[in-house]
């Protein structure tokens, strides 16, 4: 027997480079398919808050009343048992009464001067918290007629409203931090 060194027949050799070579297809194809399919899972590495918000189950009657021509202060506000009750009672200058249901206080137009008075004084008391604001904000003493209104409301009405909100928890994406190398560039320059 003699000694020969066995070399790879030409085909062997071009096999050896196609497994390879399919080898870095099946891992390309794998890494796009692994980020597209990341994206749509949730597995894109974007980190979420997630906060807990009060949901009121009752609802209010604001009564409010015009001091001034387009100076608005809450005189009174009660607890009713569904929000569907929830009113806003405005009394005007001129005599005139007023009285909105929620939605139509959500849809409030800016072409009535009289409404969109009274707006910023309604978000500071309880039907605030019907409009957007959050409950866990404290109402504002400002928005209230005098001080007795809004003792009343503070420790009466608005404790007795807390407690009974629905809980739900909201999960937003947490924002990039500012400066340098922080985040993603929109921009695009180019010729």
């Amino acid at each position: 027997m003699t000694n020969q060194t066995q070399q790879p027949e030409p085909e062997q050799q071009g096999s050896i480079f196609g497994k390879i070579k399919i080898g870095i297809y099946i891992l390309i194809g794998l890494y796009i398919l692994s980020t597209v399919l990341g994206g749509f899972f949730g597995g894109s590495g974007e980190s979420y808050t997630e906060t807990e918000v009060l949901d009121p189950t009752q609802g209010v009657v604001t009564e409010v009343k015009e001091f001034e021509e387009a100076k608005f202060h809450i005189t009174n506000e009660t607890i009713v048992p569904t929000k569907e009750e929830s009113r806003i009672i405005a009394s005007y200058l001129d005599g005139t009464v007023d009285t909105l249901t929620l939605d139509e206080a959500r849809l409030e137009q800016a072409n009535n001067p009289r409404r969109s008075a009274m707006r910023s004084v309604i978000m500071g008391g309880m039907m605030g918290y019907f409009l957007g604001r959050r409950m866990s904000a404290p109402l504002k003493q400002s928005a209230y007629a005098n001080s007795a209104a809004y003792n009343k409301s503070k420790t009466n009405t608005a404790s007795r409203l807390k407690p009974t909100a629905a809980k739900r928890t909201v999960r937003k994406p947490r924002a990039a931090s500012k400066g340098f190398g922080s985040g993603r560039s929109t921009r695009s320059f180019g010729g």
